[in-house]
């Protein structure tokens, strides 16, 4: 009984072979087809989580660099004509680096004016009148160390 295995006839589902070969065909097609859906589906998932990964990395840096700016610089603005003496002539506002660490990040110079009530107590001088209002604050405006400047039009 050596030669039973090639004598025996094959029972194929499909009853002849063409058309079982058919049937296999559209199974490899298929198989193909949901790997690579699937592959499709973990490339988007990969992307997506990439994105969601860079989105985050990117809002931490911008909380870092918005804290550092809050920590060591300061923007003074409004910038009175009286106060614009020196380096600050012409300039309407400007970026400096605070000489303490984590105070007030933004200066408006002209709060620091005179109040409409009492416009002439400030005659005699409004500079050393508002660098008294500034107090320890006042080296933004005494001995600014100038990172960025918009001068006026």
């Amino acid at each position: 009984m050596t030669g039973v295995s090639s004598e025996l006839p094959v029972i194929r589902p499909d009853g002849n072979r063409r058309r079982h070969q058919e049937r296999l065909a559209r199974e490899r097609r298929r198989r193909r087809k949901r790997r690579r859906a699937r592959l499709r589906r973990l490339r988007l998932l990969r992307t997506l989580l990439s994105l969601r990964f860079w989105t985050r990395t990117g809002m931490v840096f911008a909380g870092l660099a918005a804290t550092a700016f809050w920590a060591k610089f300061a923007l003074v603005y409004d910038i009175p004509d009286y106060a614009q003496q020196g380096v600050l002539t012409g300039v309407r506002a400007y970026v400096t680096v605070k000489p303490w660490w984590f105070g007030p990040p933004l200066f408006d110079l002209g709060a620091y004016g005179p109040p409409a009530s009492e416009p002439d107590l400030w005659e005699a001088n409004p500079w050393q009148r508002m660098i008294a209002q500034l107090g320890r604050y006042q080296d933004v405006v005494v001995h600014p160390e100038i990172v960025w400047v918009e001068k006026s039009p």
